[in-house]
């Protein structure tokens, strides 16, 4: 793999890998006293405080956010390399560039990464045998960066499309959804498998010149 991405999943996966059981750690150990259990709730620690407010939810969307821009970024860096564009500004010369391109990782997308790369002869982003988890990852970073975890139709929609998975119909979803606000937390107990997938998705990248 090019070292400019393994450094920068790297950096994401440390996030996931290291630091989270750090913070984890920390908080099991932090108790929570009889005078502040007045204040947020009877808590022992402040982990179960942290859990029970969702806060490990929203910081692990985050680190499913960063992935995201980080696979944008990987993305943008090999076609900037590969057109010989050493900063933005010639990239947005580029008649095909357009702002989001590297984002738009969907197969249904006509005017996408898929079709810049193809129109460029750079690489066959379809061929890659983990597109499929890059795009389901890059739908759950547009749902947390977007929605904050709260789902709609056109994210249900589109999840369908890319897994074959109608989350409408789960238990959980159907219990709540549409009448209430729903949140989709499960795509963050799979980060560690996302973070993996976007190691071998950049990993099948032709990088000789």
């Amino acid at each position: 793999m090019n070292d400019y991405f393994r450094q920068d999943i790297n950096r994401v996966a440390e996030v996931h890998f290291s630091i989270r059981p750090l913070l984890v750690n920390a908080l099991r150990k932090q108790s929570i006293t009889d005078e502040g259990r007045k204040w947020v709730g009877n808590f022992e620690n402040y982990y179960d405080l942290w859990t029970a407010s969702f806060s490990d939810k929203f910081f692990d969307m985050a680190t499913a956010i960063r992935l995201g821009s980080v696979i944008e970024n990987c993305l943008k860096k090999y076609y900037m390399d590969k057109k010989g564009y050493i900063n933005i500004s010639q990239l947005k010369t580029d008649r095909n560039y357009k702002r989001g391109i590297f984002q738009q990782v969907q197969s249904d997308q006509t005017k996408g990464v898929i079709w810049l790369y193809n129109e460029a002869g750079i690489y066959d982003l379809s061929t890659n045998k983990h597109l499929v988890s890059i795009q389901e990852a890059m739908m759950h970073r547009h749902l947390y960066a977007h929605n904050s975890g709260i789902i709609d139709d056109d994210y249900i929609d589109k999840i369908k499309k890319i897994t074959g998975q109608d989350i409408k119909a789960l238990p959980e979803i159907a219990a709540s959804y549409p009448t209430n606000d729903t949140y989709w937390f499960e795509p963050l107990t799979r980060l560690n498998d996302f973070i993996e997938e976007a190691r071998r998705f950049f990993s099948l990248f032709p990088y000789h010149n």
